[in-house]
């Protein structure tokens, strides 16, 4: 039963409510739902306004995928701050499966399982793109005012790593419109004024070099789950964030880091060094077997709205095993023609010598420095240790120092015209 205790169950679960709930051919009394629904609201979500609303709102529309992710960590969080709920939890949940086998639900309400069709591609093959690259999460309404106007944010410590994360938030802001937010958690009110005093000389000093002026930000709370709050009520442009290599990712994502990166819509920047280069022009876009590369393409398309790039798509040459080879291939062809509808210029490599796609990025990144890697975070992160992926994390905290921006993947299918699908 303990299996149960995770976010996408709870959300499922919660979904069937909502629908049973609204079903008018449904005449079992309908008390249960209202328990479990209830339940969730007061002792597992977080007691906070934004995670309020964001319930509030979810049961209103519950086929937003913005909202389900928001939900998604504040629940994650819910489970891991009151332990004590879980053994209540548990017994809702029945209540709520009994209901389904005694009301006599004929309709399935689950999810429907992804449906996988493979179809090899040719270069020349055309794409419908109103349907495969439909950017429609620009147009999601506001859930929230937001506070910032176009925000970076940076989490500061006050570290020499911060300062790293400054100096390549300073190369963004001007071309992408963006304003920089130092964000410096406290955990009483009472140092606020203090740490406040403090950013504001930061921020006069990096005026006199650089004419930019961050903004100083100081909340209370807990810095992990203040930064997801922050970035998904003001849409961040982007989150960058430093730290001390494999040392400092170990620290850093061994408890809630990987909620932050892998919980928000915002794409997170993680940096090592100060930038080698001052303008960004090539960043290695790896190409796997994986459905999920679709969606770095978005962020891609951004950057090359600003900036001259040159994107590297990058595959592991001696990939042995067939399938994962032919759907490689497909994605490399969806990639390809993404690009070359929207003018973006790439260049494909393929790395010898290697089937793993993590092992061909590190080596080529090692040779030729690029200014920035676009990896995909996992999707589904255990609950009982929040780590990131080995894969991920060599090549976050690569040797070479190189900047990784990361971003945090949806649920997708394969669709018939044999490249990806849609989100779930």
């Amino acid at each position: 039963m303990q299996t149960k205790l995770n976010p996408e169950y709870l959300i499922s679960t919660l979904k069937k409510c909502i629908k049973w709930k609204n079903d008018q051919s449904i005449t079992e009394s309908k008390a249960v739902l209202n328990i479990f629904m209830d339940f969730l609201k007061l002792r597992i979500i977080p007691k906070t306004d934004s995670a309020k609303n964001v319930f509030v709102t979810y049961l209103n529309n519950p086929l937003s995928e913005k909202l389900e992710g928001k939900l998604e960590v504040w629940i994650e969080i819910g489970l891991k701050e009151k332990p004590e709920n879980k053994d209540e939890l548990l017994k809702k949940i029945e209540l709520v499966e009994n209901f389904n086998n005694s009301s006599g639900i004929k309709t399935k309400v689950t999810e429907k399982p992804e449906k996988v069709t493979i179809k090899e591609e040719t270069e020349d093959e055309q794409f419908i793109a109103e349907k495969l690259f439909d950017d429609d999460d620009d147009d999601d309404d506001e859930l929230f005012a937001p506070e910032l106007k176009d925000p970076i944010i940076i989490p500061w410590d006050f570290s020499e790593v911060a300062g790293y994360a400054l100096k390549h938030a300073l190369l963004y802001a001007p071309i992408i419109g963006a304003q920089i937010y130092l964000l410096h958690i406290v955990k009483k009110e009472s140092d606020i004024d203090n740490a406040i005093a403090k950013l504001e000389k930061l921020a006069d000093k990096t005026f006199e070099k650089y004419n930019i002026r961050p903004n100083p930000l100081v909340k209370t709370g807990n810095i992990f789950t203040s930064i997801t709050e922050i970035a998904n009520n003001n849409r961040a442009k982007m989150v960058i964030m430093g730290t001390h290599g494999i040392k400092g990712m170990q620290k850093l994502t061994g408890s809630w880091a990987l909620k932050v990166i892998a919980g928000t819509n915002t794409p997170f920047v993680v940096v090592q060094e100060a930038p080698a280069n001052q303008k960004i022009k090539d960043i290695v876009f790896p190409v796997n077997h994986a459905k999920e590369n679709k969606q770095k393409l978005k962020q891609a398309k951004k950057l090359a709205q600003h900036y001259q790039l040159k994107f590297i798509l990058l595959v592991a040459k001696d990939i042995s095993n067939a399938q994962y080879r032919r759907n490689t291939k497909t994605n490399l062809n969806y990639v390809k023609s993404f690009f070359r509808q929207n003018n973006i210029m790439y260049e494909v490599i393929a790395v010898e010598g290697t089937s793993d796609s993590t092992e061909a990025t590190l080596q080529y990144s090692a040779k030729n420095n690029p200014d920035l890697i676009m990896i995909l975070t996992t999707k589904n992160i255990n609950i009982q240790d929040y780590m990131l992926g080995a894969d991920e994390q060599k090549i976050i905290a690569n040797r070479s120092g190189i900047p990784v921006m990361c971003i945090n993947p949806k649920k997708v299918v394969f669709s018939s015209y044999g490249g990806f699908g849609g989100s779930q």
